[in-house]
């Protein structure tokens, strides 16, 4: 019989953690999340998020033993933004058993159906900087540092409990050529003397903070009408800032202003973490610090987090900047490689920018949504 248990204390909220090390502790492609952001993330006190969210954390157990976890999420902003009543599911992981499953899906379904609504979908977070889809192809490559890997019956689970796909997202990797493309190299130089656009080059890590609000205002202009987003708050945004900041190089968030000193581009990309949170079963303590910050300045593939660019200026050659920047530095930094993060297929602008590089789409992804079943009266 499958037990659900709502997590209390800090006891339970270790386990539901850390359940998915034990859970792949055989598989070379996983990667855990960074366990220090997590106690942040799925504590109310202290994830702003939560003022607009209600979660509910749930674990699964057969035998007594712990077998499976997933976090139901109403964001109540994204509801009302597009006019829909679900439940989101998250941070879904159970062992190969569809009964688990289907315990776990319904304890969302009635978690959802407290609060009237009436579909649940997922995996999706708090917001657009959740992590989020669940992986449908790609399933012998490694995860990057802002997506998660998932067993390939995950997905054969959701479609048989009447699952069907809501947005399906793309991922690329992306060699570093030996040489900047003349391309990117000839339209850098025309868009900067035609439209007065100019690189901003962040030479120290201190000079980052005074452009948090800036580039994820910008962010929230550019996404506003990707699948699912949900703007920041200002509190949101130093929040998110507090987890990244730490592990950005400024070389690798290149940025374009236009005559007015006004931000209308950038790009965000990190040297990827992602090995020594394999090493450390994602604790930054009490060994895993150094080796975490030792990736984060010398690892030589990059993490490509977020590209924004101002609508005014995206036919003005403002993103061919930001590519010209970034991989001049990566060729300078010996980078073999970058990810893409994951991608909306109908997403024409960023496909058609991938669409130009030599790549392998080596992963794909999904949301899932289906009618939350209401329970015979």
């Amino acid at each position: 019989m499958i037990e659900i248990r709502e997590v209390q204390g800090k006891k339970m909220l270790r386990q539901f953690i850390d359940f998915p090390i034990s859970l792949y502790k055989d598989c070379p492609y996983f990667t855990p999340y960074l366990y220090e952001d997590e106690i942040e993330n799925l504590s109310p006190g202290k994830n702003p998020q939560t003022s607009h969210c209600i979660f509910r954390l749930l674990l699964a157990y057969k035998d007594g033993k712990i077998v499976g976890r997933i976090c139901g999420i109403i964001n109540k902003y994204a509801n009302e933004k597009y006019n829909q009543k679900r439940v989101r599911f998250n941070r879904i992981d159970m062992i190969d058993d569809i009964e688990v499953t289907k315990a776990m899906i319904k304890a969302v379904e009635k978690f959802g159906l407290e609060y009237g609504l009436e579909e649940i979908v997922g995996p999706l977070g708090y917001s657009d900087q959740d992590k989020e889809g669940m992986l449908t192809y790609g399933f012998d490559q490694k995860n990057t540092f802002m997506t998660f890997y998932t067993y390939e019956y995950y997905v054969e689970h959701l479609k048989k409990l009447g699952f069907v796909e809501d947005a399906v997202w793309k991922e690329y990797k992306i060699p570093i050529p030996k040489q900047v493309d003349p391309l990117f190299a000839k339209l850098s130089e025309l868009s900067q003397k035609k439209f007065k656009l100019k690189p901003v080059k962040l030479k120290k890590h201190e000079n980052l903070k005074p452009y948090v609000e800036e580039v994820l205002s910008l962010t929230n202009k550019c996404y506003a009408d990707l699948y699912g987003y949900v703007p920041y708050s200002k509190e949101e945004m130093h929040h998110l800032a507090a987890q990244y900041l730490p592990m950005i190089d400024p070389k690798y968030l290149p940025m374009v202003h236009n005559e007015n000193n006004e931000l209308v581009a950038y790009g965000l990309m990190i040297h990827t973490p992602v090995d020594a949170l394999k090493r450390h079963n994602g604790h930054l303590f009490p060994f895993g610090f150094v080796d975490f910050l030792y990736q984060i300045k010398h690892a030589k593939v990059l993490d490509m987090l977020l590209v924004a660019v101002d609508p005014e200026y995206r036919d003005k050659g403002a993103l061919a900047i930001i590519l010209e920047q970034s991989i001049r530095n990566a060729i300078e930094d010996g980078i073999e490689y970058a990810e893409t993060g994951p991608t909306l297929i109908d997403n024409k602008e960023i496909q058609a920018t991938w669409a130009r590089f030599n790549k392998e789409h080596h992963k794909s992804r999904a949301c899932f949504l289906k009618p939350i079943e209401k329970p015979v009266k």
